[in-house]
Protein backbone atom coordinates (compact mmCIF):
# COMPACT_ATOMS: atom_id res chain seq x y z
CA UNK A 1 0.00 0.00 0.00
CA UNK A 2 1.91 3.31 -1.36
CA UNK A 3 1.05 5.92 1.80
CA UNK A 4 2.41 9.77 2.45
CA UNK A 5 2.88 10.93 5.44
CA UNK A 6 2.88 14.64 5.75
CA UNK A 7 3.52 15.83 9.52
CA UNK A 8 2.84 19.68 8.83
CA UNK A 9 -0.72 19.01 7.55
CA UNK A 10 -1.12 16.16 9.26
CA UNK A 11 -2.41 14.50 6.19
CA UNK A 12 -1.78 10.20 5.13
CA UNK A 13 -2.46 10.61 2.01
CA UNK A 14 -2.93 7.25 -0.42
CA UNK A 15 -0.78 7.56 -3.02
CA UNK A 16 -1.99 4.74 -5.28
CA UNK A 17 -4.83 2.57 -3.88
CA UNK A 18 -8.05 1.76 -3.46
CA UNK A 19 -8.02 -0.09 -0.41
CA UNK A 20 -6.92 1.04 2.50
CA UNK A 21 -5.25 -2.05 5.43
CA UNK A 22 -5.81 -0.16 8.74
CA UNK A 23 -3.09 -2.25 10.18
CA UNK A 24 -1.04 -1.65 7.39
CA UNK A 25 -1.46 2.00 8.16
CA UNK A 26 -0.59 1.63 11.82
CA UNK A 27 2.78 -0.15 10.41
CA UNK A 28 3.63 2.23 7.89
CA UNK A 29 3.02 4.89 10.56
CA UNK A 30 5.41 4.06 13.34
CA UNK A 31 7.96 3.27 10.16
CA UNK A 32 7.24 6.97 9.11
CA UNK A 33 7.64 8.18 12.71
CA UNK A 34 10.69 6.60 13.53
CA UNK A 35 12.98 7.41 10.41
CA UNK A 36 14.84 10.87 10.57
CA UNK A 37 12.97 13.61 12.75
CA UNK A 38 9.01 13.09 12.41
CA UNK A 39 9.02 12.15 15.63
CA UNK A 40 8.46 16.25 15.94
CA UNK A 41 5.26 16.25 15.02
CA UNK A 42 2.35 15.11 17.06
CA UNK A 43 1.25 10.78 17.32
CA UNK A 44 -0.78 10.50 14.46
CA UNK A 45 -2.93 6.91 15.85
CA UNK A 46 -3.56 5.40 18.77
CA UNK A 47 -3.83 1.37 18.31
CA UNK A 48 -6.51 -0.68 20.55
CA UNK A 49 -7.25 -4.65 19.67
CA UNK A 50 -5.35 -6.77 17.73
CA UNK A 51 -4.78 -9.32 20.76
CA UNK A 52 -4.84 -12.88 20.29
CA UNK A 53 -8.27 -14.37 22.30
CA UNK A 54 -7.91 -17.99 21.31
CA UNK A 55 -4.45 -18.44 19.12
CA UNK A 56 -5.25 -22.03 18.49
CA UNK A 57 -9.09 -21.08 17.43
CA UNK A 58 -7.76 -17.85 15.01
CA UNK A 59 -9.55 -15.63 17.30
CA UNK A 60 -8.53 -12.44 18.06
CA UNK A 61 -9.46 -8.90 19.30
CA UNK A 62 -10.22 -6.93 16.23
CA UNK A 63 -7.61 -3.79 15.34
CA UNK A 64 -9.27 -0.54 16.43
CA UNK A 65 -6.93 2.63 15.06
CA UNK A 66 -7.58 6.29 16.46
CA UNK A 67 -6.43 8.69 14.35
CA UNK A 68 -5.70 11.75 16.95
CA UNK A 69 -4.30 15.38 16.66
CA UNK A 70 -6.85 16.26 14.08
CA UNK A 71 -4.97 14.01 11.67
CA UNK A 72 -6.64 12.85 8.65
CA UNK A 73 -6.74 10.42 6.09
CA UNK A 74 -6.78 11.22 1.97
CA UNK A 75 -8.05 9.33 -0.79
CA UNK A 76 -6.45 8.95 -3.93
CA UNK A 77 -7.19 11.98 -6.64
CA UNK A 78 -9.30 9.47 -8.57
CA UNK A 79 -12.65 8.75 -8.89
CA UNK A 80 -12.73 5.18 -6.76
CA UNK A 81 -14.37 3.15 -4.18
CA UNK A 82 -11.88 3.25 -1.42
CA UNK A 83 -12.23 -0.19 0.60
CA UNK A 84 -11.06 -0.21 4.53
CA UNK A 85 -9.95 -3.39 5.14
CA UNK A 86 -8.28 -5.23 8.26
CA UNK A 87 -9.38 -2.89 11.15
CA UNK A 88 -11.71 -0.26 11.85
CA UNK A 89 -10.47 3.56 11.27
CA UNK A 90 -12.45 6.27 14.03
CA UNK A 91 -10.88 9.33 15.20
CA UNK A 92 -10.29 10.45 18.89
CA UNK A 93 -12.59 13.15 18.48
CA UNK A 94 -15.35 11.17 16.65
CA UNK A 95 -15.25 13.40 13.33
CA UNK A 96 -14.55 11.78 10.31
CA UNK A 97 -11.03 9.90 9.72
CA UNK A 98 -10.81 10.80 6.36
CA UNK A 99 -10.44 14.61 4.25
CA UNK A 100 -11.33 15.40 0.54
CA UNK A 101 -9.34 15.03 -2.24
CA UNK A 102 -7.81 18.10 -4.03
CA UNK A 103 -9.32 17.42 -6.72
CA UNK A 104 -12.93 17.14 -7.87
CA UNK A 105 -13.14 13.74 -7.68
CA UNK A 106 -15.89 11.39 -6.63
CA UNK A 107 -14.87 8.62 -3.68
CA UNK A 108 -17.02 6.19 -2.06
CA UNK A 109 -15.51 4.86 1.19
CA UNK A 110 -17.04 1.18 2.07
CA UNK A 111 -15.76 0.47 5.62
CA UNK A 112 -15.15 -3.30 5.70
CA UNK A 113 -14.85 -3.70 9.60
CA UNK A 114 -14.41 -7.02 10.94
CA UNK A 115 -17.38 -8.42 12.90
CA UNK A 116 -16.47 -11.66 15.59
CA UNK A 117 -18.90 -12.97 17.84
CA UNK A 118 -18.32 -15.50 21.10
CA UNK A 119 -19.56 -17.83 21.64
CA UNK A 120 -20.41 -19.78 25.07
CA UNK A 121 -21.66 -23.74 25.05
CA UNK A 122 -24.28 -23.74 27.55
CA UNK A 123 -24.69 -27.56 26.80
CA UNK A 124 -28.67 -27.03 26.94
CA UNK A 125 -30.78 -27.32 23.88
CA UNK A 126 -31.45 -24.55 21.67
CA UNK A 127 -34.54 -22.95 19.16
CA UNK A 128 -33.47 -21.44 15.72
CA UNK A 129 -34.11 -18.03 14.12
CA UNK A 130 -36.76 -17.53 11.37
CA UNK A 131 -34.87 -15.92 8.11
CA UNK A 132 -36.91 -12.61 8.90
CA UNK A 133 -35.46 -12.92 12.71
CA UNK A 134 -31.77 -13.51 11.33
CA UNK A 135 -32.28 -10.46 9.14
CA UNK A 136 -33.52 -8.13 11.69
CA UNK A 137 -30.77 -9.60 13.97
CA UNK A 138 -28.34 -8.87 11.31
CA UNK A 139 -29.46 -5.70 10.50
CA UNK A 140 -28.96 -4.46 14.69
CA UNK A 141 -25.75 -5.48 14.45
CA UNK A 142 -24.65 -3.95 11.19
CA UNK A 143 -26.36 -0.63 11.86
CA UNK A 144 -25.82 -0.08 15.62
CA UNK A 145 -29.93 0.55 15.97
CA UNK A 146 -31.57 -2.18 18.06
CA UNK A 147 -34.79 -2.80 15.74
CA UNK A 148 -36.31 -5.88 18.11
CA UNK A 149 -37.30 -9.04 17.01
CA UNK A 150 -40.77 -10.10 17.02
Amino acid sequence: MALSFNGSTKVVTITTDTELDVKDLWSRWVDWFLTSDNSKYPLAMLQVGGDDIDPVAGTSIPVYIYLQNDWKVKPKEANHTLAVTNGILLTSDSSTPYTPTSGSYNVVIRDQQPVQAITVATGGGGGSLTTEEHNQLMKTLTTGKFIGLK
